[in-house]
């Protein structure tokens, strides 16, 4: 077994000061007070694709109430892409008002029946589309040039949340993030506003102050997929970026595939520890109809949702790494902490211990530390220790410390 106890180089201090300074840029953020917290939900894409229907949605719908979830804070149920009219034509279908029509075969009923549906049961409703010529499945007549157009159609369908893609863009992202933000303005109905890759990527690093000026999230790297190492990839897009997340505007390394394809139960809690510690929308893509009970105990943790929901001053970050070994902290209200000491390695189980001392706190002092999933609480003096196994995370919250 491999052992090895954390220690913060000078160098991990001036890095983490840097990224401390750079929020200083974000003064005229977005603050249209739709997204306090990060936000909570569910989205068609990760495991139906575009293959999906009204009755999917009405059963997934159920189901995040059946489960548990919406009592613990998931409120939006997100259609993706797909639900467009001549999809996989390679031509979606615009009517001559010039308003993008619905597939009535998947959605006999319509969207404002489905809306409705959805809200009736205290839940919100989300819609995409894709900013550019085309949709991601190369379908033309998409979004660009049709923004008002678009904005409308969703505000009458009573959307709660815009998902706006980048697949076919031609103008920079910068202008259509703009025109998308003061068309969904425009409309006069509050829509959350979620940038998909129109810039504000840091992978390579095309982050400007303007995307926290436009909208509300923004996606932070390309796709994810059930596997480590698509999780761990997604997750080193937001190193050092733990400043610019905060209330109405949210880093998104993209949406949870927890409970998905060949991600473990222990893959899936690592990543659901690491989403909730950096403040990352949590955006639930499995089948809620079918998930097993451990799954479910992951989506409906209520101590690792709080702590996602929680802002005191920095959304979270990674504080120090040494190979397979990271420790990702989150400064909490009430002078306390979250932190995720993470093995990423395939093979050996590590010991990491953090001295108190990184999270500014007192050396010397006793301090009340829980565990997010096991929920035992140990008082622990200086530093904090676990033993880690591959592919797997703790999740602490440390407390009362004098």
């Amino acid at each position: 077994r491999f052992s090895a106890e954390v220690h913060m180089s000078s160098r991990a201090i001036v890095f983490w000061f840097a990224s401390f300074l750079s929020c200083s840029l974000l003064s005229n953020a977005l603050d249209n007070g739709l997204s306090p917290q990060p936000p909570m939900g569910w989205n068609t894409y990760n495991y139906f694709r575009r293959n999906y229907n009204e009755e999917t949605i009405y059963q997934i719908t159920d189901a995040m109430i059946a489960s548990g979830m919406k009592d613990v804070g998931y409120e939006y149920v997100n259609i993706d892409g797909g639900w467009w009219a001549g999809v996989g034509t390679g031509h979606a279908v615009r009517n001559a008002s010039g308003y993008l029509e619905y597939d009535k075969k998947k959605f006999p009923n319509g969207m404002n029946a489905l809306s409705e549906y959805i809200h009736k049961r205290s839940l919100k409703f989300g819609m995409y589309t894709d900013a550019g010529k085309h949709f991601c499945n190369r379908d033309q007549n998409a979004s660009e040039g049709h923004e008002m157009k678009d904005a409308e159609l969703f505000a009458s369908w009573d959307a709660d949340y815009v998902k706006v893609d980048a697949c076919g863009t031609t103008e920079k992202p910068e202008v259509l993030m703009s025109k998308w933000r003061n068309a969904l303005n425009a409309t006069g109905r509050p829509m959350v506003f979620s940038n998909c890759l129109n810039g504000c990527t840091f992978v390579p690093d095309e982050w400007k102050p303007w995307c926290a000026n436009y909208s509300n999230l923004w996606r932070t790297c390309e796709d994810i997929n059930a596997t480590w190492v698509s999780v761990m990839t997604n997750l080193d897009s937001i190193v050092g970026k733990g400043c610019y997340g905060a209330p109405d505007r949210w880093n998104n390394p993209d949406m949870l595939e927890v409970g998905n394809g060949n991600l473990t139960d222990v893959e899936s809690r690592a990543h659901f520890s690491l989403w909730c510690v950096t403040s990352s929308p949590l955006i639930a893509g499995n089948d809620l109809r079918n998930m097993s009970d451990v799954v479910k105990s992951i989506l409906t943790n209520k101590a690792a949702i709080a702590i996602n929901q929680e802002y005191a001053g920095n959304a979270g970050d990674r504080l120090f790494k040494d190979g397979p070994i990271e420790v990702w902290h989150k400064p909490l209200l009430r002078n306390e902490h979250a932190v995720v000491l993470l093995n990423r390695g395939d093979a050996a189980s590590v010991t990491i211990t953090v001295p108190f001392s990184k999270f500014n706190i007192s050396e010397g002092v006793k301090c009340c530390v829980g565990d997010v999933w096991t929920s035992m609480i140990e008082t622990m003096k200086s530093n904090v220790t676990r033993h880690v196994g591959p592919h797997d995370a703790a999740f602490l919250r440390i407390a009362a410390c004098p």
